[in-house]
């Protein structure tokens, strides 16, 4: 070796040696670990009892008798260690209670029949103060009967049985988790059998029959072969598929506006024609959390009426407020107490189907959107946050003479940065779909939308969105997300100041009715900054009457709103 020379490898070279033996290992670890699956694979296809060739296992082929489709058999009910089989005896259908048919607010259907068990799902829509009852009969006897209150198999269901609307007029949390339904049937001869499901009315005085019922199985002890059962699984997410699409289609058939699914064009709200006379102009829903007593109850001292005075705007002004709060994730939380009696004493309070969290605004919006216009047929729908002043006369005159102007999206209009830093408050985790920077200082800009504080939705518009929901992407923010949900429909973008006022200034610039303020907060709050303290002393001073406070202030200085 020459002197000088190191014929020490140099870092590089070993690190590369190290990462090129790592792959060696896994590409044989990846071909061995095939090679196994492969083997066992042809070894149960060839070694099973039950393959296709003389197993006498029926086999679903396109177009025969066990084909989806075709009345034959889907389902089979394999319990290799069922016990012994004893004949059925018991009440029949026909001895059982009356038959009834025609109620289209009782749903459901069987889902299907596995190991021994029959699901499906069964509600009463709009309604959970109570579980259904499904009764289900094996071969035209009586087998038993479960309660229809798991898990909601699909969350189309869970909107075509309307359970927040239902969820909404409950004091307390459900007992409930959702409306599906499953029960353990009897030891049964093998062969094939026929399963019917019935639903009880609310007055458990009759029953109706769920969809897809009476539905054929078979019931085995045999397992079948890998390529039998791939082929009934395929077939079952087939139905499936099937099933989910025809719920979809009946969801979105009851739809004020249309969708694109049906290529139909939104409702024109000039030739809408009210549903019926008890149509409100507007439903405020106020966003609050479940311990924010403090701050309801200010409303309620300033412009939220109480007692007579909430029916009262209801008859007269046509203006319906509610506010609105979800569940506490605790399942003894004391605010949970607590706001069940203050339902009791107002009954001015609103529920969602959801846990309550700062994080959840964006869901808890969806929510607002989907259970107000299904709970009350309105011109206009408003989420308004619980530190914000309103005068709800002004507010209901400006409205009243939007109506009949279109699909409008109405509050002060924003383009606000998009925070991509995770260390500030609104963060917006997907900053990336807002697209690239448009600046040296790589600035991302929203689109415009209105701002969280107050904004409000024609019926159309918020019916839309209720009825979309599943298919809406949510972001971090809120506000935000609701303008991303309206930027590609045919929606009028109502930039309105007035409700944004922010001053004292702003709040003596009140002359005449066409520059009244609606609404007040302050910007570098997202509300009114201290609002325990101060927002009584503003309502008081800048919306409660302004033209005549402000006259009578006016007058004292020996001014008049005409020298305004």
């Amino acid at each position: 070796m020459a002197p000088g020379h190191n014929n020490r490898p140099s870092l590089s070279t070993i690190l590369l040696t190290f990462v090129s033996c790592l792959a060696c290992l896994y590409v044989a670890g990846r071909l061995w670990s095939t090679t196994r699956e492969l083997h066992y694979l042809k070894k149960e296809m060839k070694g099973s009892p039950y393959r296709r060739a003389g197993s006498g296992f029926p086999f679903m082929e396109p177009g025969s008798d066990a084909s989806p489709g075709s009345g034959g058999v889907l389902f089979y009910s394999i319990r290799p260690s069922a016990g012994p089989a004893t004949p059925l005896t018991g009440a029949t259908v026909e001895d059982d209670l009356p038959v009834q048919t025609g109620d289209e607010a009782l749903l459901g259907q069987i889902d299907g029949v596995e190991s021994g068990e029959v699901t499906g799902w069964a509600c009463l829509r709009g309604y959970m103060a109570k579980p259904l009852e499904v009764v289900v009969y094996v071969d035209g006897v009586r087998v038993g009967q479960a309660l229809a209150l798991e898990e909601t198999p699909h969350h189309i269901i869970h909107r075509l049985c309307e359970l927040d609307l239902a969820v909404s007029d409950l004091e307390q949390p459900p007992q409930q988790k959702g409306v599906g339904f499953r029960l353990k049937l009897p030891s049964l001869m093998e062969g094939k059998h026929e399963v019917r499901a019935f639903v009880k009315n609310k007055e458990g005085l009759a029953k109706q029959e769920l969809n897809q019922s009476p539905l054929p199985f078979v019931e085995s002890a045999a397992q079948p072969g890998l390529e039998e059962a791939l082929k009934r699984k395929d077939a079952i997410i087939r139905v499936r598929n099937a099933q989910i699409s025809a719920l979809w289609d009946e969801l979105h058939t009851r739809q004020p506006w249309t969708n694109a699914l049906s290529g139909d064009a939104p409702i024109n709200l000039a030739t809408e024609t009210p549903v019926n006379a008890s149509r409100k102009l507007l439903v405020i829903g106020i966003n609050t959390g479940l311990g924010a007593r403090s701050r309801r109850d200010l409303l309620r001292k300033t412009w939220v009426p109480t007692g007579k005075g909430l029916k009262t705007l209801e008859d007269e002004k046509s203006v319906v407020i509610r506010f609105v709060v979800g569940y506490s994730e605790q399942k003894d939380d004391p605010d949970e107490l607590r706001i069940q009696e203050e339902i009791k004493l107002y009954g001015d309070i609103l529920r969602l189907d959801m846990v309550d969290t700062y994080a959840d605004l964006s869901l808890k919006t969806l929510k607002m959107f989907t259970v107000l216009p299904a709970k009350y047929d309105a011109d206009f729908y408003f989420k308004i946050d619980d530190d914000v002043a309103v005068n709800i006369d002004a507010m209901a005159t400006y409205l009243a003479a939007k109506r009949n102007q279109g699909n409008l999206y109405l509050g002060c209009m924003k383009s606000g940065q998009v925070l991509t830093d995770r260390r500030y408050k609104w963060f917006e985790p997907e900053y990336w779909r807002f697209g690239d920077p448009a600046s040296a200082e790589g600035q991302i800009n929203y689109m415009r939308h209105a701002s969280g504080q107050v904004y409000g939705l024609s019926g159309p518009v918020a019916r839309y969105i209720g009825r979309n929901g599943p298919i809406l992407h949510r972001f971090a923010n809120e506000d935000v997300t609701l303008g991303a949900w309206l930027v590609g429909l045919e929606v009028t973008h109502v930039d309105e100041r007035r409700f944004c006022c922010d001053s004292a200034e702003r709040c003596m610039a009140q002359t005449n009715e066409n520059n009244v303020c609606l609404s007040y907060y302050e910007h570098q709050c997202a509300g009114i900054c201290s609002s325990e303290s101060r927002l009584e002393p503003i309502f008081e001073s800048c919306l409660k009457d302004p033209l005549n406070r402000l006259a009578a202030l006016l007058a004292e200085q020996g001014e008049t709103l005409e020298d305004q």
